[in-house]
């Protein structure tokens, strides 16, 4: 009888290669052990692999560690939906920051995680360490509950907060599926979603969808992080759907077309602001 071959459970070069690079996630510079801790691979493979990587540009040597190269920053520029949704996006992103003094986000979904395409943010505002990259889970962040609201598979993601088991970023972070659950009926009946100190002590956040097509689907949602103490949350709400509305409408443009003008607000502007 003929031996049935055994896979080789070992992962490839191009798979450790891969690790390494996913290793930095939320840091910047990663030393030699930190890379073969965070990637599970040998340190003698994790300085032979590097070395590689360096000389391909894709990761960079500092006095500290490694950090990614520039090429990766030109790869990343190329993937088609998250360069174009930010491309598209950032003029009125930066319209928002302008006239809110807020923290602006651009966010996608990726499973159980809110990705952000996009910050803008001024001095002040030292204390919000989020990054281009950073991913936060989806039950913490404003943008993330936009996301849970708007699922087809809004009841995997409600209990996957538990089921996960995922560490709460703060004392205030929220806990429980019955809770999410009733979260996510108050964001479709008001079309926006809200959280207060859950990803940030001393920090809340707004977020509203941005759609695209004809039934609209979500693609991605803008967000505005400010203080506890600021008390024009309705203001900063109705410029995040303005914000909102020309994205959705320029993404929606024809290649080369200017964004059709609204027959309508798209913000329900007659709903009482409840945060």
């Amino acid at each position: 009888m003929q031996a049935v071959p055994v896979p080789d459970p070992s992962p490839s070069v191009l798979s450790k290669a891969l690790l390494l690079l996913g290793a930095f996630g939320d840091r910047s510079t990663l030393g030699l052990s930190d890379l073969s801790r965070r990637s599970g691979i040998a340190k003698a493979t994790v300085h032979r692999l590097a070395q590689e990587l360096v000389d391909l540009n894709m990761l960079e040597r500092v006095e500290a560690g490694y950090q990614l190269g520039w090429r990766m920053y030109e790869l990343g520029q190329l993937v088609p939906g998250p360069a174009n949704l930010r491309h598209i996006a950032r003029p009125a992103l930066m319209d928002l920051h302008s006239s809110t003094r807020a923290t602006v986000h651009l966010a996608v979904q990726h499973d159980l995680e809110t990705v952000f395409l996009e910050r803008l943010a001024g001095l002040r505002d030292t204390r919000i360490h989020t990054t281009v990259g950073t991913r936060v889970p989806i039950w913490f962040a404003a943008s993330g509950k936009v996301f849970i609201a708007h699922s087809t598979d809004e009841e995997r993601l409600v209990a996957a907060l538990e089921d996960q088991g995922s560490t709460p970023r703060t004392g205030h972070s929220i806990r429980s599926a019955r809770q999410l659950k009733a979260q996510m009926t108050a964001v479709r009946e008001r079309r926006w979603s809200t959280e207060s100190e859950e990803t940030l002590e001393g920090y809340k956040s707004y977020a509203v969808p941005i759609t695209l097509g004809d039934p609209q689907h979500v693609v991605a949602a803008v967000s505005a992080t400010l203080p506890l103490d600021r008390h024009d949350d309705q203001q900063v709400v109705r410029m995040l759907w303005a914000t909102a509305a020309h994205i959705s409408r320029a993404l929606d443009a024809p290649a080369g077309g200017k964004p059709a003008k609204p027959d309508g607000p798209r913000a329900p502007g007659d709903q009482t602001f409840t945060p």
